[in-house]
């Protein structure tokens, strides 16, 4: 929640500078949006189809090049079908996504549309919410961040940390009025995530070696640019 908080803020302060600034410099943008984000990889086995919004602030270098830093929320709940011999078992991921990123305008400015590809370095902070847990059985999956044996019990808990990803994409935007474009876009994110190496001897199923707890997420946003 500190997290969130925070970036919020600076997101808030952001943004009312740039708001700022366009007046008098066209050269400043602001985009806001939303949408499905789409996972895949061992993260996408465990959580479903997740959403959030995005806002960013982008500098233009010139017509074809910008300076963007976007802000991203992403929530996902984990999936039903999941093998794991509990009761009861509940939880959700979270992501706080700070991605800095060249913006490159593949058409001329006087177009219609305006296609462009996008693509940056990010920081990610990542966590795992258990909100119930009732059972016994041994867990030790990277993608939880945890590993051991759990009584019958409930267990709640947060789980998680920053860590370090880029992305890639591409977008398309359609002017709407003097200054304002709706655009569409998505992107690929990667991120390295900790490595989890079970105890010497302990029991872990289909594991004997330390696996990385990497993400994969491709959200589609829908949105407004000014």
């Amino acid at each position: 929640m500190r997290i969130g908080a925070s970036v919020s803020i600076g997101v808030l302060c952001l943004l009312a500078m740039a708001g700022s600034a366009q007046a008098q410099d066209r050269r400043v943008h602001v985009n806001f949006g939303g949408g499905p984000t789409f996972n895949f990889g061992e993260i996408g086995e465990r959580f479903s189809t997740g959403w959030g919004p995005a806002v960013g602030v982008t500098f233009d270098v010139n017509p074809r090049i910008g300076v963007q830093f976007e802000y991203a929320y992403r929530w996902f709940q984990v999936k039903d079908e999941l093998d794991i011999q509990a009761g009861k078992f509940s939880a959700n991921h979270t992501t706080h996504q700070l991605a800095f990123n060249m913006v490159a305008n593949l058409t001329n400015p006087e177009s219609a549309v305006r296609f462009y590809v996008t693509a940056g370095p990010g920081m990610y902070n990542r966590a795992v919410e258990i909100t119930e847990y009732e059972g016994s059985t041994i867990i030790c999956d990277p993608w939880y961040y945890i590993c051991g044996t759990y009584p019958i019990e409930s267990i709640v808990g947060s789980r998680g940390g920053w860590d370090f990803g880029f992305n890639v994409g591409a977008g398309v935007g359609l002017p709407i009025g003097e200054g304002l474009e709706f655009y569409i876009e998505s992107r690929y994110h990667h991120v390295w995530g900790p490595e989890v190496t079970p105890p010497a001897g302990f029991p872990v199923p289909n594991s004997t070696t330390s696996t990385k707890a990497n993400g994969q997420y491709w959200p589609l946003t829908f949105g407004f640019r000014f």
